[in-house]
């Protein structure tokens, strides 16, 4: 299923999908980090996206990589190694760009006010992840959070294990990516906006799935989004896409 270069929408103009801060507000603040995640929240976004990993003693870490290379500040006190091989301690002495710490999920979900997708990027966390889940008060804002993961065996552990909305991830939608989303009970699905067309957009939609493409930085990939009628839009500058929705709106 390939992307179409002149998109029109599908149906007649829909709600206005809800924007998701990509690990925070990536495009201007240190990704997933606290701080990021507050400026999405300044910035606009109804939703924040965080990854997340298993360190070596069990806490769940916020991280996109398995290792620190990437992210850490060469001059930090500890500037190498996977996460699931250092423990929290150890995480603890990291630092990222502009002096930003190594969040645990647990502060992300004390701090935040809005939902969260919790992409759950090693299957071996799904279960600390499901007793965070279960332990936040009712109606908290991190409580309405939804996981979401390329694993589907991470989304059956946090469907056995917690009441908590799952989101299948998938680079391209098709008739298997359907039929497991299906069979997770997946309230949604989130495809790569690269690989998203009108024709899996609609097959989405039928299957009664929430479309969450991922992410959406251009305005080019906002117009295939917002023609495939997703229910969300995942950028790393929430405040751009909140000013183009404005634009067109208006």
């Amino acid at each position: 299923m390939t992307q179409q270069s002149a998109p029109r929408r599908l149906a007649s103009t829909p709600p206005r999908p809800a924007i998701v801060g990509h690990r925070g507000a990536a495009a201007h603040v240190p990704e997933n980090t606290l701080a990021s995640f507050r400026r999405a929240l300044e910035d606009g976004a109804q939703l924040l996206e965080c990854d997340v990993h298993l360190s070596a003693d069990g806490h769940v870490v916020v991280m996109h990589d398995e290792t620190i290379d990437r992210t850490a500040d060469p001059a930090s006190p500890l500037a190498t190694g996977a996460i699931g091989d250092l423990t929290r301690a150890e995480l603890d002495t990291v630092r990222l760009a502009e002096g930003e710490g190594i969040p645990s999920l647990e502060e992300l979900l004390a701090m935040t006010t809005a939902p969260v997708f919790i992409e759950v990027k090693v299957a071996a966390a799904a279960r600390a992840v499901a007793e965070q889940l279960r332990a936040l008060p009712a109606g908290s804002p991190g409580a309405a959070s939804t996981v979401i993961s390329f694993h589907a065996d991470a989304l059956a552990e946090i469907r056995r294990a917690t009441a908590t909305a799952v989101s299948y991830l998938v680079e391209q939608i098709d008739q298997q990516a359907l039929e497991t989303a299906r069979e997770l009970g997946a309230v949604g699905i989130g495809p790569s906006i690269r690989g998203l067309s009108l024709r899996a957009a609609e097959a989405a939609h039928q299957a009664g799935l929430q479309l969450n493409p991922w992410t959406v930085n251009t305005p080019e990939e906002l117009a295939v989004a917002l023609a495939c009628d997703a229910g969300t839009i995942t950028t790393d500058d929430p405040a751009w896409v909140q000013r183009e929705l404005d634009v067109r709106e208006g």
